[in-house]
């Protein structure tokens, strides 16, 4: 197979993608991993494994970290397979487990960005910040808080093929009535921004909050509830379900301490001997 007869087959792996019921959001980040892949090789060669291992060799490089350039490997696996082309598949790099996190906001970070965001006048990025702290939702289920939705203090959300159910809590369900009423929205969706500028704005929020920029992007406030929520109530099991993760070793990574917070807990723990 050459560039030319692998890019035609592009569109036809969108269908069979669709046909396994992936989101557009996924097939979009589907095609264009493969598009990248496409874009690196020669345009008359025979593609080989030798240009697979080269690419994967470019993606270790240094610009890359290692979770995703597995993931470039694991939709080009994919896309191999499903082209029934032999040979080409590789193997991911490994990586060493990881018993911290770090790029999360804390508490007081969280506190002072929802000040600087009302601060902006960006009612709707302080509202997005603190669904996400306060409910644990992915940033793409941000489509199902609507205004006939947050009537009821639950609503169920569809993602990843699951069906689940996000929970408001009264405090929060009030502030969004009130921000839906002060702008006038009557039906339908409550925020129409797009992801890439709900993060362009997150990062404007941190610049003039003086928190670090890498902390601070929607999945790290799923993080930081995951985190309180576990300090307060210690209930795994809970926290899975109102997550949505089907396995509990997925939950767990979201519990993990930072570094610093680690470290802390070292400066602050008393000597059993003296």
């Amino acid at each position: 197979m050459k560039k030319a007869e692998y890019q035609k087959c592009l569109p036809l792996f969108a269908r069979e993608l669709r046909l396994s019921e992936k989101s557009q959001r996924t097939i979009t980040k589907y095609l264009c991993d493969v598009q990248k892949f496409v874009n690196f090789i020669p345009d008359n060669e025979e593609i080989t494994k030798e240009h697979v291992l080269a690419y994967k060799e470019k993606l270790c490089s240094g610009e890359y970290k290692s979770n995703s350039i597995n993931t470039y490997l694991v939709i080009l696996n994919r896309f191999h397979r499903w082209s029934q082309v032999p040979g080409l598949s590789v193997k991911e790099i490994k990586t060493q487990q990881k018993s911290s996190i770090s790029d999360v906001v804390s508490s007081s970070d969280a506190k002072r960005l929802l000040r600087v965001a009302k601060k902006r006048k960006r009612d709707d990025i302080y509202l997005i910040m603190k669904i996400i702290s306060t409910t644990g939702i992915r940033i793409s289920e941000l489509e199902y808080f609507t205004v006939e939705n947050i009537q009821k203090h639950h609503f169920k959300a569809f993602n990843k093929g699951k069906e689940r159910e996000i929970i408001l809590t009264q405090e929060l369900a009030r502030e969004l009535r009130k921000y839906c009423k002060d702008h006038k929205i009557t039906e339908g969706k409550i925020f129409t921004l797009s992801i890439p500028t709900i993060w362009r704005q997150m990062k404007n929020t941190a610049s003039e909050a003086k928190v670090a920029l890498e902390k601070v992007h929607p999945h790290s406030f799923r993080h930081l509830f995951a985190k309180e929520f576990m300090e307060q109530y210690n209930n795994v099991l809970d926290l899975a379900d109102i997550l949505g993760h089907s396995s509990l070793e997925t939950t767990r990574i979201y519990t993990r301490s930072s570094l610093d917070e680690k470290r802390k807990k070292l400066e602050n723990m008393k000597p059993r001997h003296t």
